[in-house]
């Protein structure tokens, strides 16, 4: 059968059309994750405590949303991001929130820096890790550390590290973000019950 040059056209067209939706593939739909709500147990403060909460800094990896990884079977120096999965916001404001939220609702006096509020002792996160590290195909865990400073007039007067490594249940991102939410409330919780032995006066 011989095709008419407009049916020529129409073969290629198709073609083509063909050819772009076998490429492009079927679209992922893009989950977000915050910390969740608040957990039931709060912590319990028997000391009034009182802090002015600077914003949480965080290294360049972690000024975005993406939701990391490592493979430590496979180049643990590479840091890869999720395709189909985002925090709602850079794991440096989740922080600032959770923390504000967390020592708020243990009677906790916490106030922006911006406030400038005089006279409270200035509380300093800088964060260094908040990703989900494969130990193996199906064995991960949630890994969050970060530096704490307590600062008044320009004074140092406390400073720790705090690591937490929290098991996954499921080897993928969705395993991760909830192995987060509890590493992050735990950390917070060891955090302050630190920030009560710390001498502000």
């Amino acid at each position: 059968m011989t095709l008419t040059p407009a049916g020529k056209i129409f073969l290629t067209f198709l073609a083509a059309m063909l050819l772009q939706a076998c490429a492009s593939g079927p679209k992922v739909p893009r989950s977000n994750y915050d910390l969740g709500a608040l957990p039931q147990v709060g912590i319990q403060s028997a000391v009034k405590l009182g802090f002015s909460l600077a914003d949480v800094s965080a290294p360049a990896t972690l000024d975005s949303n993406a939701m990391l990884y490592r493979l430590q079977y496979d180049n643990e120096q590479q840091v890869r991001p999720y395709a189909s999965y985002r925090w709602t916001m850079p794991p440096a404001q989740l922080l600032t929130q959770r923390i504000k939220s967390r020592m708020a609702a243990a009677g906790v006096t916490i106030v922006s820096v911006a406030e400038g509020v005089a006279d409270l002792p200035v509380l300093k996160i800088d964060l260094d890790e908040f990703d989900q590290l494969f130990t193996g195909v199906s064995h991960s865990h949630a890994q969050i550390s970060f530096r704490a400073s307590v600062i008044k007039k320009n004074k140092l007067l406390a400073q720790r590290y705090f690591t937490l490594a929290t098991k996954a249940d499921g080897a993928d991102a969705p395993g991760g973000a909830k192995a987060m939410q509890i590493g992050v409330d735990n950390a917070i919780t060891e955090l302050t019950l630190w920030l009560i032995d710390v001498p502000v006066n």
